[in-house]
């Protein structure tokens, strides 16, 4: 949400920490600290941010408040451009761990002593923590729920082509932030998720009735507007166009063993198999949303890791190009599906909109219709 490219070009720069090379200052946290505003819309109550912090909703805060007291340090964001507060608060761990050794072959600043490049793997000669040896179990510890490296990783040509920093959260953590639902975190292990112990469960099991015992709710409340709707009504009034169609629709319903959406089916009766191009700001990234024999029932993925990507039962509406995709999650019991953007490059399905029209609105950045 703070980047301009999904990868790597942040919206609020660091001022230097070095006048000499001009490295920056990592732990600098700008003021008023600006997010894109289509991604604040993400279904998510959990985000990664720059520099090892990460973003939350204020339910997930309450949590952390109570369970990871003092680990965190929390601002408040604001719209790109603007004044206006977003429902993001910027997370910022205060606990810090070198995960790393640079090779002393890289160059280093007379100055800061940093060096010129540190990218992960190719140019770090050890590994000291979040990184289990080839063959092993995670070995790393920490007496912290959450924290981030003060190591950074760049790109091999120089750290200012990209820079960044690592999050970690317990085993504990994470797995009570699953099972209260709060979505947005992928564990990046490369290999099977990491399933608690048997004191990690006895943990979250009793921090379960201390959340309960709080008040604090185990299911996300909705957290976009109830005016979607209306909102694709104008939209589609602004974009129609005349069409000629003899999409079977029935035949379609019945190889996806589900009901097309209504707000599709207006959308794609009026406005047609239209493209939104540098969604989310990102710029190239399009959209292309299928016309109704264009759906992919069988999208072919990979076997998922994670519980949650399996649990989905995905209905391709829109491409983009480049290997991701947008599906309804067409579960039994519903009338309007809730969107996933399938990632192919960490094979699992991310929430993306509460249903097509808040996914439309996100698409077209979140102007009126």
């Amino acid at each position: 949400m703070d980047c301009r490219d999904m990868f790597y070009d942040p919206i609020n720069p660091l001022p230097r920490k070095c006048p000499k090379c001009g490295f920056p200052d990592l732990d600098h946290v700008p003021q008023p600290y600006f997010l894109v505003k289509s991604r604040t819309m993400s279904p998510n109550e959990l985000a990664g941010a720059e520099n090892g912090n990460f973003f939350v909703r204020e339910r997930v805060r309450r949590v952390l408040d109570m369970l990871a007291p003092g680990q965190c340090t929390y601002y408040l964001t604001t719209y790109k451009g603007t004044s206006k507060k977003t429902p993001w608060l910027l997370a910022v761990p205060i606990h810090q761990v070198v995960t790393a050794k640079v090779s002393p072959s890289i160059p280093r600043c007379a100055e800061c002593g940093e060096p010129r490049s540190a990218h992960p793997g190719s140019q770090w000669s050890e590994i000291l923590f979040g990184r289990p040896p080839r063959g092993e179990g995670w070995t790393a510890e920490s007496e912290h729920d959450v924290l981030k490296s003060s190591t950074w990783g760049s790109s091999e040509r120089g750290w200012d082509q990209w820079i960044s920093r690592d999050l970690y959260l317990s085993v504990r953590l994470l797995h009570l932030l699953k099972r209260i639902k709060a979505k947005g975190f992928h564990e990046a292990t490369c290999r099977k998720p990491v399933s608690p112990s048997k004191d990690e469960s006895a943990w979250i099991n009793d921090k379960l009735q201390v959340l309960e015992a709080a008040g604090v709710p185990f299911h996300a409340e909705g957290t976009l507007s109830d005016e979607d709707a209306k909102w694709l009504r104008s939209y589609i009034k602004a974009h129609s166009r005349e069409l000629k169609s003899d999409w079977d629709i029935k035949a379609v319903e019945r190889r996806a063993k589900a009901k097309l959406p209504k707000s599709y089916l207006d959308f794609i009766s009026a406005v047609g198999p239209t493209s939104f191009e540098n969604v989310d700001e990102q710029e190239g990234f399009t959209a292309s949303i299928l016309t109704p024999d264009e759906l992919a029932v069988e999208a072919g993925y990979a076997d998922f890791e994670d519980e949650e990507s399996k649990a989905v039962n995905g209905l391709t509406f829109a491409t983009t190009g480049h290997g991701d995709c947008f599906c309804f999650d067409i579960r039994k019991g519903k009338k309007e599906f809730a969107v996933v953007l399938y990632k192919h490059e960490g094979n699992f399905f991310e929430p993306y909109a509460e249903n097509f029209a808040a996914c439309i609105k996100r698409f077209a950045g979140g102007t009126d219709g």
